[in-house]
């Protein structure tokens, strides 16, 4: 571990070097001009735009490699086995749209894809990015964020045709699908639970109580409300096509290692973090067998 550490720390120098460099350059550079050497200053600031650009990029890319190879993949394996990786896919934007669950807005991004089976649940997870870009009347463009956090997919032995959505209150850029504009048969409804205390914490939207209730167990009530309390953000549920969506609002990118500073144990706990998200639910969860194979 400690070799794989400095090898690490080795990378993540040449990235930092890369930015004095080019900051030397193009900023310790400006004497040039004031002693008339202009051309030469144009020189070092053309170098150092491509150290900045494409040296950089180059070296962060091999540090982040190494990074998800080495950190990622071993501490994968040793918590949930025999589970497959895929640092640079995530889910198809059609995927996510066809859940029904959240406003898509322009700009999509997924990646670090996770697929493997806990204590006999299938899932799926993978970070994912959804942005809206808007320009206004005099040409002002505006990015809003409606998702940056992970999203889990754990398969379910329920058949069932309608869907349900929880939302937890704080949660932005749900599709809640309940508007009179929304298709009846596409249509949602709130309702309440028996559970006061889960009340508080989530808006529950279906198209069919009945169906819900069904769905909607102690267990699962029980897995969403310690989920909520562990997660790094706010947090969505929807059962869709026999599937359980699991969504994260962290508001950060997961997985990815830090830059100007060295790989430290709080680092480590947090992409730990990211695997106990999948096994601590499967764990409670499956207190109920008749919702999970």
């Amino acid at each position: 571990m400690n070799d794989q550490l400095q090898t690490l720390e080795g990378y993540r120098k040449k990235v930092t070097a890369t930015f004095k460099w080019a900051l030397v350059l193009v900023v310790g550079g400006l004497p040039l001009v004031f002693i008339g050497l202009g051309l030469l200053y144009v020189v070092c600031f053309l170098a150092g735009i491509v150290l900045l650009v494409f040296v950089r990029s180059k070296r962060e890319g091999d540090y982040k490699e190494y990074f998800k190879d080495t950190f990622v993949r071993s501490l994968l394996q040793n918590m949930i086995p025999g589970s497959d990786y895929e640092p640079k896919n995530g889910f198809p934007k059609e995927f996510i749209r066809g859940t029904g669950l959240m406003l898509m807005g322009s700009i999509y991004n997924s990646e670090d894809y996770i697929k493997g089976t806990y204590n006999g649940v299938a899932f799926e997870r993978a970070d994912v990015v959804i942005e809206d870009e808007s320009t206004d009347s005099d040409g002002n463009t505006t990015t809003t964020t409606y998702l940056r956090g992970r999203w889990m997919v754990f398969e379910s032995n329920k058949d069932f045709s309608a869907d349900l959505q929880i939302v937890q209150k704080g949660f932005g850029y749900a599709n809640r699908r309940k508007s009179i504009f929304v298709k009846k048969v596409d249509r949602r409804h709130e309702f309440q639970t028996e559970d006061e205390e889960f009340n508080k914490k989530f808006q529950c939207l279906c198209q069919n109580e009945s169906e819900a209730f069904y769905l909607l167990t102690p267990g699962i009530m029980q897995g969403l409300m310690k989920l909520a309390a562990e997660a790094d953000g706010k947090i969505m549920v929807g059962f869709v096509d026999n599937r359980l969506h699991v969504v994260v609002n962290s508001r950060k990118d997961s997985l990815e290692p830090p830059i100007f500073r060295a790989f430290s144990e709080k680092d480590f706990e947090e992409v730990k973090r990211e695997f106990y998200a999948i096994t601590s639910f499967v764990e409670t969860v499956n207190l109920d067998r008749k919702i999970f194979k």
